[in-house]
């Protein structure tokens, strides 16, 4: 005997143009501008490809996986547009399985991709059974396992694919189609068992795997049967008749076996019981067996069950005399189902993982909403990790850079090295301090060249200029009484800006004083040397700790170095990591995933696990940086133990700070002297001008009033003119050179040099030309008004327009405050900015003279 599979029809499609329709698709949602970045033509050309050779004329191996993987796509396809599927706008067709009477299939025409997947997945299951049917003579393991397939494949249409329109994709179809394929599997793992040489040993094995094929016929039947008793909605005529058969049949079969199995357990009436019940069924079959007689010997199988049956009344009739049950079922016989298939999913898991890559490129411009929600989620999770990476890597960083930076370690172990394995004493800090005397040298000579160097001689003598210049004033006449004024109140100012210039330098007086005696000064910088400096290198005192030094700084060197490879390797796992966690895109796997919570944090963790290598090696290098840096701490302490450089590191430490204190103070002292001995020669300069200008009022004023004496007092009369001087361009009309023209030839203009305490202007050029001697009742006074005619033959001097009446009152009162602060302001930026003024002898200050 060999079982019989129902052959299945495959349900016909028409033409399909994928390439235009997701082109089209694209268009819609992105634009004519930017679609094609999400459209590769050659992918869907594929699609369009695999889709014709799926619904062709190849061998059923080729056509099964080439259908496989036309599935996977539309799998990927309606995981990105879920429920919108219609707005592909696509016409799917696809004609009935040619089962019915009439001579022509109906045809279905539908927009959703729901349509296209149950007619593509019925046509797999159509080519799993048909398949089977050609390895039964072949291979019996593989034509079982395509039935098992074929059983879940029309099991999951029957569960998830409803109300479709096509009489053979609708769910009673679908069920009864898996009940058939299940019924053949197992019918032909049992065939396989009676075919064997140890069938009457496996009689109960036998009966149950019958007993469930039997059941699983009779499930079938009840698709097939009509209250009416019209024909089958679904499949063959034919169909009925088998399955009948096959049920009669296998419950003989069942019933048989069992019977054998009580024999071999002694229970020969119970085995009589079912015997007769197997005979019993086997001639129910044979109404039917019009279809099977190819593949059953129905009778045969009768006579065997007879002839058991009468060997077993005569065993009991002479030895056994057991009672025979009057009625028995099958129902007491313990069912077995031997056919454990791959769901659906788990057969389509490996073509979704293959087409995977491709879909993702196909497909990427096609992700719905709910897709970057669930992405975003993981998106936080991933920048977390990052973060805490980041700032992991980075406090491991700044302790590295800080213990470096604090401990000088390269220094430090280079001059340990040269002092233990070269006797070399002079390290990083005899540097420093050679650095510091050299500066010094070049402060102090600074200083012995000036002129200035004696602050206090210098305040002497700007003391005595103004006391000369007082006392010249004092001689002025009374006539002379407002210019008097005038140049006392110039030289008050310059008093003013004298003070501040010597407040600047006065607080270093001591240490200007220091520069200028070297051999006191050197004297003073020695004593900040450590005083175990001079004593003798310890190599010399103990010999036998050198080389637990040398060994000590030799695992510092490698320490070290490993220090800086730790770092620069850190660098590079955090730069990868970055990378990594940037580039990742789990958009499919999301897309794939379910609504459920549950799900995603599943995959969320799972995905998170990638990065799980890197972060290890972040958190190793940050373990190993910290256990080598304890490590060089425990020899530096053990080095500075055994050679005593603890002890003198501090005396050291406290020597170089009051050293450099001593040497910041000098330092400061030198530019405070710097720009004291560059503005001191302005004022002087000034004081010179201010008493030449004294001196020469006071000799005018005599000549004026020897003059008037002489003459009765004739204020018209003229003196001689004086020569005029060669290269004047100030001489006016009449031969005569005037005052307020000398007096601007004074300015004290000059460019500003930038100081560290504030900006003091360069000593200017002055002008050597002395202001002539003023005679009396010449011409009118500019600065007190006094109108007066000029002499008889002489050009009048066009009189200058008057100044601007000044602001009385509180706006006056206002305008002078606010004018002092101005001035004080930028005396306390500038000490010397009173010398800087275009004239300090302003021509509105004076008369005015004329020869």
């Amino acid at each position: 005997m060999k079982p019989c599979i129902v052959e299945l029809k495959l349900k016909d499609t028409e033409e399909l143009k994928w390439k235009k329709a997701l082109s089209s698709y694209l268009k819609r949602v992105y634009g004519v501008q930017q679609w094609s970045q999400f459209f590769d033509e050659k992918l869907a050309s594929e699609l369009d490809h695999i889709r014709n050779n799926s619904n062709g004329e190849l061998a059923l191996d080729t056509l099964l996986e080439q259908n496989y993987t036309y599935y996977a796509y539309l799998e990927q396809l309606n995981q990105r547009l879920g429920n919108s599927t219609a707005l592909l706008k696509i016409d799917f067709v696809w004609y009935d399985a040619e089962y019915t009477l009439s001579n022509e299939a109906q045809k279905y025409k539908q927009h959703t991709l729901v349509f296209e997947k149950s007619a593509t997945l019925y046509n797999i299951a159509v080519l799993l059974n048909n398949a089977a049917k050609e390895k039964i003579d072949s291979d019996y393991k593989t034509a079982i396992s395509y039935l098992s397939k074929a059983t879940m494949c029309f099991q999951f249409l029957s569960e998830n694919f409803l109300n479709s329109p096509s009489i053979d994709i609708q769910a009673e179809s679908t069920q009864f189609l898996s009940n058939l394929c299940h019924s053949e599997a197992q019918e032909m793992f049992m065939m396989k068992l009676i075919n064997g040489p140890t069938a009457e040993k496996q009689a109960s094995l036998i009966s149950k795997l019958a007993l469930a094929t039997h059941n699983g016929y009779e499930k079938c039947i009840s698709f097939q049967k009509k209250p009416d008793g019209g024909l089958a909605p679904y499949g063959e005529p034919r169909w009925s008749t088998i399955v009948t058969c096959k049920v009669n049949f296998f419950r003989a079969v069942a019933a048989y076996y069992h019977g054998v199995a009580l024999e071999q357990q002694n229970k020969t009436g119970e085995a009589i019981a079912f015997l007769k019940l197997a005979v019993n069924s086997v001639i129910n079959s044979l109404a039917f067996k019009a279809w099977l007689m190819d593949f059953i010997d129905f009778e045969g199988f009768k006579e065997t069950v007879e002839l058991k049956l009468q060997q077993l009344i005569k065993d009991n009739d002479y030895i056994y005399h057991e009672s025979i049950p009057q009625s028995v079922s099958v129902e007491s016989i313990k069912p077995m189902d031997a056919i454990k298939a791959p769901t659906w999913p788990e057969q389509l898991a490996p073509f979704n993982n293959d087409v995977m890559k491709k879909t993702n490129v196909l497909y990427k411009g096609i992700v719905p909403m709910e897709a970057y929600e669930k992405e975003s989620i993981y998106s936080d999770q991933k920048d977390s990790l990052l973060r805490r990476e980041t700032d992991a890597a980075e406090t491991a960083n700044f302790e590295y850079k800080s213990f470096i930076d604090y401990t000088n370690l390269d220094s430090l172990v280079r001059d340990l090295e040269n002092k233990y394995r070269n006797g070399n004493t002079v390290g990083a800090f005899d540097t420093i301090v050679t650095q510091m005397r050299d500066s010094l040298s070049q402060l102090s000579t600074n200083v012995q060249k000036s002129n200035f160097k004696d602050i206090s001689q210098a305040m002497n003598d700007i003391a005595a200029k103004r006391r000369e210049v007082t006392g010249v004033l004092a001689t002025l006449p009374s006539d002379q009484k407002e210019n008097g004024v005038k140049l006392k109140t110039s030289l008050i100012d310059a008093s003013k800006s004298d003070d501040k210039l010597f407040s600047v330098v006065k607080p270093y007086a001591d240490e200007i004083k220091l520069l200028g005696n070297p051999e006191k000064l050197w004297s003073n910088f020695n004593t900040y040397n450590t005083k175990s400096s001079s004593q003798p290198s310890l190599l010399d005192v103990d010999d036998t700790q050198t080389t637990a030094i040398l060994s000590n700084i030799n695992e510092i060197k490698q320490g070290s170095e490993a220090l800086r490879v730790l770092n620069g390797e850190r660098s590079e796992i955090l730069s990868e990591l970055k990378d990594k966690i940037n580039e990742d895109d789990i958009t499919s796997l999301v897309i794939a995933t379910t609504n459920n919570s549950d799900d995603l944090k599943e995959l969320f963790a799972k995905e998170l696990e990638k990065f799980s290598p890197l972060s290890s090696r972040l958190e190793a290098t940050v373990f190993k940086q910290t256990s080598l840096i304890n490590d060089i701490k425990v020899k530096l302490d053990e080095i500075f133990s055994i050679s005593g450089l603890k002890d003198r590191a501090s005396e050291e430490a406290t020597n170089e700070k009051n050293r450099r204190m001593f040497y910041e103070k000098l330092e400061a002292a030198s530019v405070a002297f710097s720009n004291f001995n560059k503005d001191i020669i302005k004022g002087l300069q000034f004081y010179d001008s201010l008493l030449k200008m004294s001196k020469e009022l006071v000799q005018a004023s005599a000549l004026n009033s020897a003059h008037n004496g002489n003459e009765g007092g004739n204020s018209s009369a003229l003196p001689p003119p004086l020569p005029e001087q060669s290269g004047n361009n100030n001489v006016e009309s009449n031969g005569f050179i005037s005052l307020d023209s000398q007096m601007n030839n004074m300015s004290l203009n000059s460019p500003v040099i930038p100081s560290r305490t504030y900006s003091i202007p360069q000593p200017p050029p002055y002008s050597s030309m002395a202001p002539p001697i003023p005679v009396p009742g010449s011409y009118n006074s500019i600065s007190n008004g006094i109108n007066q005619q000029p002499p008889a033959g002489m050009t009048p001097m066009v009189p200058q327009r008057p100044p601007k009446e000044a602001p009385f009152g509180m706006n006056g009162l206002m305008a002078r405050r606010e004018q002092t602060a101005q001035e004080e302001a930028e005396l306390q930026r500038n000490p010397t900015a009173f010398y800087d003024k275009s004239s300090v002898f302003d021509e509105n200050l004076y008369s005015k003279y004329s020869k």
